[in-house]
């Protein structure tokens, strides 16, 4: 009724003027505090709302990439052919193997120091994640707080950045990784992956640098260094700090007590070991005269569709056709002859491969120090396999060939040649204008008429430079390519012939640059019967779980009628021994000679480069020795021109001999 209404709208105003009457008396500055109090409380709510939201998305929005399909670069190793390792290079020092080649008590040592949950928490240490937090919010250090499972998380899938996304990130990735793979892989995962210092990265690469073995063999104790690395590998390296480090090292035996791994009876019987210093730790890289084996292997794999990335990222094995033996006689034999330079012998550079004339494998290869010369300046060349140098007579069993070919085919225009066959040795003789003369030591042996052999043994200019104008200069070049002298050069340049691409007769006495590598395959041609074979590096590559992913074929190809190459092996046979580089115990062997003279140089006579190939059955080898240039002149030890007979003979004669000591001898083909 409207007296009921009047009564409720009358209480109804008592009420507003009593609100009214206390805010009245209520300070502002408290009106203010509640207006705040109010606001916060939302705030706080909605910053709530959004944390909890952030989390949801971060979990759901995080991506966890197999960690198989995550590229770690591996150590790859170089091999000799007997399986040593030549050289180890990457852009990382890693080897990653499988957690059943890490000892069982390794993996304790390291789940006793490093994070004793690790089995039973679902990713993420609690206590070690708020401790590192409350570190980061107030500026101090980094804390190592952090389980194994994050710390795999931050190396392999996430920067150093300390900031609160990227460890709320890492939180959520470790979370999903326990969710998707075991403890075990976990654990298998970051032992490949962390850094132990001194360049090594995984558990294989840390057992190889500082005790020089593989995991499966590291002991307890050794176990234990490793470990103690983790916390800070430079400040915990022995070579650096030994007393920390052997606190840190106590510490993770005395965990693996703590955790029932050890008893005190056991962790008080180990000792400290001995750990390798820096000095003695396996080098990372290919140096030195290897560089050069590094980079015609690299070369010839990448033709092969095998990329210096692919070596490094899938931590590839490279078995090379380098036989440690003959290396070492190769480095023996230079270091040994080239002991005792007088100074105007500084300026010498030299070369030397070896190659098995069954398959064309290179079994020595040396094209340089890479390094200070002998005159103390640097000399990064590659002389074996990169420079070519002109090869003077050595050229010449290459233009016996082409004619002995040509006659045997019944193609020859001249009278019929054979290395019994009477040709024109003469001093001096006019070929198409030219005036062509025998070296001045050769006077009293050059004249009219004189045999192949004869021509050969003491290697007459004037007569091959008639026979090359007599096989005609471009089939001598097509020999000599057929016979395994590259048809173009490092640069991509043509050979045998001048820039505007013809062939001269002086090829018959080495007129085109050559180099000692080709010269090498050239004579192995020769010493396998006229078969020849394209010169290789490399044997077979593996990856990192030994399968093999590419293996060397051989292809060999017939270019000489055996007779042919027998009667040339026949005319170079007495060489060595004649010129005071015999083999030792007489061992048979075929050889030549050469040098390249550059006119108007002091002193009279001089040469820019000096040659010895030579073979036996078992190996054919060319050894180079100039100046590196066509400018300057080599010398003897007396000051006079350097010849093929001296520096290149004698570092042949000692390599072979070094190589061979123990082979038999086996006897050359002959023609009957």
């Amino acid at each position: 009724d409207a007296t009921g209404l009047r009564r409720m709208f009358a209480r109804h105003k008592r009420r507003r003027a009593a609100k009214k009457r206390r805010l009245a008396r209520m300070s502002r500055p408290r009106r203010i505090l509640r207006r705040v109090g109010i606001l916060g409380t939302w705030a706080l709510g909605l910053l709530t709302l959004m944390l909890v939201t952030a989390v949801v998305l971060f979990y759901t929005l995080s991506n966890v990439p197999s960690p198989q399909s995550l590229p770690l670069p591996q150590v790859a190793q170089m091999l000799y052919s007997n399986g040593a390792v030549m050289a180890r290079f990457g852009s990382q020092d890693r080897t990653i193997v499988p957690l059943s080649q890490v000892p069982k008590y390794v993996q304790d040592e390291l789940v006793a120091a490093e994070d004793r949950s690790f089995y039973s928490d679902p990713g993420v240490s609690i206590k070690g994640t708020l401790r590192a937090a409350i570190s980061d919010v107030f500026g101090g250090d980094a804390q190592g707080g952090s389980g194994i499972t994050q710390q795999y998380v931050k190396n392999a899938y996430l920067s150093d950045a300390r900031t609160l996304s990227r460890k709320l990130k890492e939180l959520m990735i470790s979370i999903k990784l326990s969710r998707e793979y075991t403890k075990d892989q976990i654990l298998g995962y970051y032992l490949n992956t962390v850094y132990f210092g001194r360049g090594a990265y995984g558990i294989e690469a840390a057992a190889e640098t500082f005790f020089g073995k593989d995991i499966s063999k590291i002991t307890i104790s050794e176990g234990a260094v490793l470990i103690a690395l983790l916390r800070a590998p430079y400040y915990y390296d022995p070579a650096n700090n030994p007393g920390p480090a052997k606190q840190r090292w106590q510490y993770v035996i005395d965990s693996m007590v703590t955790i029932k791994k050890l008893t005190q009876q056991q962790a008080d019987a180990l000792t400290y070991p001995t750990v390798l210093s820096p000095q003695d730790q396996p080098s990372l890289g290919a140096t030195g005269p290897t560089y050069f084996i590094y980079r015609q292997v690299l070369a010839e794999l990448a033709r092969h569709g095998i990329t210096k990335d692919d070596i490094e990222q899938r931590g590839l094995t490279i078995t090379t056709t380098i036989d440690q033996r003959a290396q070492q006689a190769a480095l023996s034999a230079i270091d040994r002859t080239f002991a005792h330079l007088t100074p105007k012998q500084r300026n010498l550079k030299n070369a030397l491969v070896a190659v098995a004339p069954q398959d064309g494998a290179v079994l020595a290869y040396y094209g340089g120090p890479d390094g200070p010369g002998y005159d103390g300046q640097p000399d990064y060349n590659d002389y074996a396999g990169v420079g070519s140098r002109p090869p003077g007579s050595s050229f010449k069993p290459y233009v016996l060939a082409t004619v002995l070919s040509q006659t045997l085919a019944g193609v020859q225009t001249k009278p019929p040649t054979t290395i019994d066959s009477r040709v024109d040795g003469s001093y001096c003789v006019m070929i198409q204008g030219k005036q062509i003369c025998n070296d001045p030591s050769d006077r009293s042996r050059s004249g009219s008429s004189v045999s192949v052999s004869y021509a050969m043994k003491w290697s007459l200019n004037t007569t091959f430079d008639m026979l090359a104008v007599q096989a005609g200069p471009d089939n001598v070049a097509a020999m000599a390519h057929a016979m395994g002298i590259e048809a173009k050069d490092s640069y991509g340049t043509a050979t045998l012939q001048d820039a505007n691409g013809n062939t001269g007769f002086d090829i018959g006495i080495g007129g085109y640059p050559v180099r000692p590598l080709d010269q090498a395959v050239g004579y192995a041609t020769l010493a396998n019967g006229g078969v020849v074979n394209d010169p290789y590096f490399v044997t077979k590559v593996t990856d990192a779980g030994g399968a093999v992913i590419y293996q060397h074929k051989a292809a060999p190809k017939r270019v000489l009628d055996p007779r042919v190459a027998n009667d040339v092996t026949l005319t170079m046979e007495p060489i060595a021994a004649g010129s005071g580089f015999a083999l030792a115990g007489g061992r048979t062997s075929a050889a030549k000679t050469g040098t390249q003279g550059i006119p108007d140089v002091p002193p009279p006579g001089a040469n820019s480069d000096a040659w010895t190939v030579g073979y036996t059955p078992q190996v054919s080898a060319a050894v180079w020795v100039g100046s590196g240039d066509s400018t300057h002149a080599i010398v003897n030890a007396d000051g006079l021109p350097e010849y093929g007979r001296d520096l290149p003979g004698s570092t042949w004669r000692a390599f072979m001999d070094a190589y061979l000591a123990g082979q038999p001898d086996l006897p050359m083909a002959k023609t009957q």
